[in-house]
């Protein structure tokens, strides 16, 4: 085994399983491909960092990444076997720290269940923040993760969001990975690890007398303590598959309630679209409608203005007409022929369109009759006649 860190800081880092250099088969790849390196993180590993970050009140964690780095062709692989809890962790600088009892923890971590293996990066859970990379994230990954191949894991579990950090080429600060792989396969250690770390069903404590405790011991036997950690293979099977059935019920009901907001936004959508449609049917109508009144009020307009015109028509005639056939009182009645004369005169009254010409052929049979009709009309302009207008034709 190699350590990575100096004995002060009592960190632990284990040496690469020479024999384990094949890269995960069954994969789904999350993101675009990244050139610089591949990262793939088993599913139990996904799953359980995603559930450690809702417990506990879904506060601020951290948590060590372990499993294997690989160059094949002179391209980095990091495959993530495993996660192990920051437990012991402290606020440095204002951020969640690694502290001596932390590092403590994650190596009898490594030595219990993931032996073999290396520590590979270490994990953000900041439910509520994003995914995004804090300069104090950052500063703290440069100080104790310095390999080129080691990563930062953020997550927020809350929002459902996470992102991987890798050092850029130069290997003078993190910048994002493009995308990831995740992997499935049996994964024991991690079922232990999981099975002895269960946020879903907390492990009961069995009462064991002293007395017991101390007769195992004597006798050279396993102590029930140790018993406890580890359970028989089938039931930690079965304890896996329990807290995978668990979190996908509660994965399938999240999405069922996302598809009957979805189904229920999608409804009031098609009810909003139908009733605008109705209304603008309406609104169509309604312009159809008051284009046709308009059209009306205009036609009713000029026949108002017609009809007005030959009241006005009306009137002038009959007042010309009572003008000219008051009878004049004269002084000497002695003249019967005038009167006689007066009584059989002829009237016409103009017409539209008509002219003197007309009116001349119509009683003289030709035009010979215009300077007639002027003269006893005292007209000046033959063509100054109008509608309603009585001419005298002698």
């Amino acid at each position: 085994m190699r350590q990575y860190y100096d004995g002060d800081m009592n960190l632990y880092g284990y040496g690469i399983d020479e024999e384990s250099s094949t890269l995960p088969e069954k994969t789904k790849q999350i993101g675009a491909l990244e050139s610089q390196m591949r990262i793939y993180i088993e599913d139990y590993v996904y799953t359980y960092l995603y559930q450690y970050g809702k417990s506990n009140g879904g506060k601020e964690k951290v948590a060590a990444l372990v499993g294997r780095h690989l160059e094949m062709n002179g391209e980095d692989s990091v495959v993530i076997c495993g996660a192990i809890q920051g437990k012991g962790a402290s606020q440095k600088n204002g951020v969640e720290s690694f502290s001596e009892e932390t590092w403590e923890y994650i190596g009898s971590q490594m030595e219990t269940y993931f032996k073999g293996m290396t520590l590979v990066g270490w994990v953000h859970l900041q439910p509520g923040f994003g995914s995004f990379l804090m300069a104090k994230d950052e500063l703290f990954h440069e100080e104790f993760f310095k390999e080129k191949w080691q990563i930062l894991f953020v997550i927020d579990s809350l929002d459902k969001m996470d992102t991987f950090y890798i050092y850029n080429e130069e290997k003078k600060s993190l910048r994002q990975a493009r995308g990831y792989f995740v992997y499935y396969d049996k994964n024991k250690e991690m079922q232990e690890y999981m099975l002895d770390n269960s946020m879903v069903h907390p492990k009961e404590e069995e009462q064991v007398s002293v007395s017991e405790e101390e007769l195992l011991k004597m006798q050279g036997g396993e102590t029930l303590e140790r018993k406890r950690r580890r359970p028989k293979p089938e039931e930690r099977m079965d304890a896996a598959k329990e807290i995978r059935r668990v979190l996908q019920k509660r994965a399938k009901e999240a999405e069922e309630a996302q598809r009957g907001r979805y189904t229920m936004l999608v409804g009031v959508s098609s009810v909003l679209c139908v009733v605008c449609l109705c209304m603008g049917f309406a609104l169509m109508s309604n312009m159809t409608r008051l284009r046709s009144l308009e059209g009306e009020i205009v036609s009713v307009q000029s026949s108002y203005a017609k009809l007005e015109e030959s009241i006005e028509g009306v009137k002038v005639q009959a007042a010309f007409a009572a003008e000219t056939t008051e009878p004049k009182q004269e002084e000497n009645k002695e003249q019967p022929k005038q009167v006689e004369e007066e009584a059989v005169k002829t009237w016409y009254t103009v017409e539209a369109g008509d002219s003197l010409g007309f009116i001349s052929s119509k009683y003289y049979g030709d035009n010979s009759g215009i300077a007639k009709i002027m003269n006893a009309n005292d007209l000046e302009n033959a063509d100054m006649i109008y509608a309603g207008q009585s001419l005298l034709i002698p």
